[in-house]
């Protein structure tokens, strides 16, 4: 028997595909983990808890994840809104807080399938069926300030109360005295207090938060006024020209003669009867010339603007010519796809034309017109391999890359100068069609989801080609059926760089990429409840280094409350008959418990142990009329423990909470390690109002650095410890996070042959942690402190430290694990690595 030490210390590769365990013979077995639910690894190896969600605001005017389109916009450099897209309507939102709705004209499937993108101060969005939009932000009408107080000023146009909003401030004299001083021509926020009253800051976040608040000392001298950047439009792109397409080819026998050879608004004529109105916009070249088609006359005759001279007015041979069509129109479609590059707009793939690629002219972004060939003028090109190529998603990276059905296509790579159309191309770079998510560029890669596989396009400087690599076969478990993807760079953590893919069943594999340090790997992240389900539904994120998802969330509701009749007593049996309570039509689930109180006028009926009131107690059903009651949720699924009633009291009624769906916006936050955690900071009390998220939930809290369990009870949680109510003044609640770490199967590296099914005997494992507090390994808490150093009163605080086990068994590490961290509480876990003593 050989004694051996061995750790594992790197966790990069996150949780790896059951079809690994046994392959003790590849790298990723050492630097990955068998289970790695909600953990987030570090470039340096370690493994801790992921990030936890802010609760922001309930969302409303969709059902299902198919009605529902959600971005954010970084409006130039002042904020940054999250915008919620439904039928019919867009929500706007700044720092979570409503702040516009704004109606639109596109139906659910419209919605889910829209293409977006940020072109200066203008959100864009394009889609099948319809001609793009612009969604334009501009100003209020000018607010009077007319009174100023220690911290406000005072207005004359009532605003909403609690909202965030950008303002400018103008002056026909002198401008208000504040500290600091707001200057003219400068974006400020405002948090609105009352209708008539608003506090300035510099940040949106800052307005939110009441984070450094300007002082204010005079309104100034003549009239000032307070400007709210927040009137909102959703219009039709304005095209200044769009591009042009030859639909028919058909002019071989026909003559084309223009009445000059310069100027505007020019005859030209055909020799057969073949213009259409549809032409407007198109374009004749031919006899040396160019031309727009500025108007139509007649069969035979329109009117044209000409651009570059034609050779003489004499008739020009339809062989020898171009004449076309706007590519674009409602006869034959509008692109579906939009992005921007090199101060250019993009658009792509109209139902005409769906492997159409058009790009506008360099700072005229209006303007796609594409007949001179300048370079700046605008590009069409049309990217062809051996089938019809039908362009699915435009990624702007070091290159433009244009994903089809057939492949990615990228624009020249060899060189560094700006596209122009004499220089463009779209080559042909790898055969992956990107499938129904945009890819996304994050670390000098773009990641591209095809079906189940997540594949890298890796950007290569030597050959000035991306090349293609499949990395997730090592956690294709984590991979099924997605729905949404988008990137995010944490710029509070080092070389945190992530891509959320998120699942149909709601479950989100985050994928953390850093290829300077051959960090690569997956881990999922799920969101749990006590009562009822939640998934991740969306996300997008911004590039100041923040995230935001829309959740679906089941939560308890109040029903009307029903009369309590009657009782069944208990009866020892045999056979044994348990107690139920009578309360007609309560029509109570026969399997999944319903949470239900009781309410009384009279008398509550008498029990063995006692209900009472303001308690959440659990009921199955037994049939339409009668239900059992029980102390706990598991009590009542496992059907153990009823409740025993020996009467049914008088004017008592029972209040069934079933669950309904609701969406909730929420954001990712590094610092809260609870899920949709609610905020609470103010004067110390020991009961905190959150709504309705909560109520039958078990949820954990932190108040004042110290860690509580509670059940929300009648929209609201209270904090108790040992039966004794605590005051705090700080404080967060929200959903637990359930972190489970399982390391791979215990299997030493001892060269060509591996000892992963010899049997071992594990002397001590040490486990080394950081930033820690609580958890377990195997059901053990985890104490890192000796006992002389946890002062009562004072709350526990982050610690360093090993945790040493002694194991006198595991001869069969394979098939029993060994080891099993567990962590829910609202505090943070890093484990660093795991030392092993052991026998083989």
């Amino acid at each position: 028997m050989a004694y051996q030490l061995w750790s594992q210390d790197n966790f990069t590769k996150g949780e790896l595909t059951p079809y690994l365990y046994a392959r003790a013979q590849v790298e990723q077995y050492y630097n990955g983990l068998k289970q790695a639910q909600n953990v987030l690894t570090y470039p340096t190896g370690a493994a801790g808890k992921r990030f936890g969600t802010l609760f922001q605001a309930i969302l409303t005017g969709f059902t299902a994840f198919n009605q529902l389109f959600f971005a954010t916009f970084q409006y130039l450099d002042q904020c940054v809104y999250q915008l919620v897209f439904t039928p019919l309507n867009i929500a706007i939102y700044l720092e979570g807080i409503l702040i516009a709705n704004v109606t639109t004209t596109l139906d659910a499937v419209s919605v889910y399938n829209l293409s977006s993108t940020v072109i200066d101060a203008t959100f864009r969005v394009a889609g099948q069926g319809f001609k793009p939009f612009d969604l334009v932000r501009s100003n209020n009408a000018a607010n009077i300030i007319v009174s100023a107080g220690a911290d406000f000023f005072g207005i004359t146009t009532a605003l909403t109360t609690g909202q965030v909003l950008p303002v400018i401030f103008t002056t026909a004299g002198s401008l208000p005295v504040t500290v600091p001083q707001i200057k003219l021509g400068v974006t400020y926020f405002i948090f609105v207090v009352d209708p008539t009253h608003v506090r300035v800051y510099s940040t949106a976040f800052d307005a939110k938060f009441d984070i450094g608040r300007y002082l204010t000392t005079t309104i100034g001298t003549g009239t000032a006024n307070l400007i709210v950047e927040n009137t909102w439009t959703f219009a039709h792109t304005v095209f200044k020209n769009v591009p042009v397409f030859d639909f028919d080819d058909g002019y071989d026998l026909i003559l084309f003669t223009p009445a000059a050879t310069t100027g505007s608004y020019i005859s030209l004529n055909s020799s057969v009867a073949i213009f259409t109105p549809a032409f407007i916009g198109g374009a004749f070249i031919g006899g040396g010339g160019t031309a727009r088609i500025v108007n139509y006359g007649s069969p035979t005759n329109v009117a044209i603007s000409i651009q570059v001279p034609f050779d003489a007015i004499t008739p020009i041979d339809g062989s020898l010519s171009l004449l076309a069509e706007p590519a674009w129109s409602d006869a034959r479609g509008w692109p579906e796809k939009c992005s921007s590059y090199q101060n250019r707009a993009l658009f792509a793939n109209s139902d005409s034309l769906p492997n159409g690629f058009w790009a506008s002219v360099v700072n005229e972004y209006p303007n796609f017109t594409d007949l001179t060939g300048d370079d700046d003028d605008g590009i069409s090109w049309y990217p062809t391999s051996n089938e019809v190529n039908v362009i699915r998603f435009i990624v702007p990276f070091r290159s433009i890359t244009v994903h089809t059905n057939s492949g990615i296509y990228s624009s020249p790579l060899s060189e560094i100068a700006a596209i122009t159309p004499s220089t463009f191309t779209l080559q042909l770079q790898d055969s992956t069609p990107a499938d129904v998510l945009q890819p996304q560029a994050i670390d000098n890669q773009i990641i591209v989801l095809a079906g189940n596989d997540v594949h890298t396009m890796l950007w290569d400087g030597i050959n000035n080609a991306y090349t293609s690599n499949i990395v997730s076969i090592t956690s294709e478990q984590l991979i099924k059926d997605p729905v949404d993807e988008t990137s995010f760079a944490d710029l509070r953590r080092a070389g945190s760089r992530y891509v959320f893919i998120i699942n149909a069943n709601g479950t989100m594999a985050v994928y953390q990429t850093l290829q300077g340090e051959s960090v690569s790997g997956f881990t999922p992240a799920i969101m749990e409840q006590s009562y009822g389900s939640a998934q991740f539904l969306q996300a997008a994120s911004s590039f100041n280094g923040r995230c935001w998802f829309v959740v679906q969330r089941q939560i308890a509701t109040a029903q009307t409350p029903i009369t309590i009749s009657g009782f069944t007593p208990f009866v020892p049996g045999p056979p044994i008959v348990l107690s139920t309570l009578q309360a007609t039509a309560s029509n109570f689930d026969l399997t999944l418990p319903t949470a239900i109180t009781f309410t009384t006028t009279g008398s509550l009926p008498t029990s063995s142990p006692q209900i009472t009131v303001q308690t959440f107690f659990w009921a199955i059903g037994i049939d339409a009329n009668h239900f059992q009651v029980y102390l706990s949720q598991a009590d009542a699924i496992a059907k153990v423990n009823a409740v025993a009633f020996t009467n049914a009291g008088t004017n008592s009624h029972v209040v069934p909470f079933p669950l309904r769906t609701i969406f909730t916006l929420e954001e990712l936050s590094q610092d809260a390690k609870l899920d949709c955690a609610v905020a609470y900071v103010g004067t110390p009390t020991d009961t905190v109002t959150t709504g309705t998220l909560f109520n039958a939930q078990a949820v954990k809290m932190v108040g004042d650095g110290f860690g509580f369990d509670a059940i929300g009870v009648n929209n609201q949680v209270v904090f108790e410890s040992h039966g004794s109510t605590v005051n705090v003044s700080d404080a967060l609640i929200g959903f637990p996070i359930n972190l489970i770490i399982e390391p791979m199967p215990l299997a030493p590296p001892p060269g060509q042959q591996t000892t992963l099914t010899k049997p071992k005997h594990i002397r001590t494992a040490r486990f080394m942690f950081n930033n820690t507090i609580g958890g377990t390994i195997n059901g053990v808490p985890i104490a890192l402190n000796p006992f002389s150093q946890a002062n009562i009163g004072d709350p526990p605080f982050p610690a360093r430290g090993f945790v040493e086990l002694s194991i006198m068994k595991g001869w069969d590490d394979f098939n029993f694990p060994s080891f099993t961290i567990e962590h829910s509480d609202p505090f943070n876990i890093e484990l660093i690595g795991v030392f092993y003593s052991i026998d083989i």
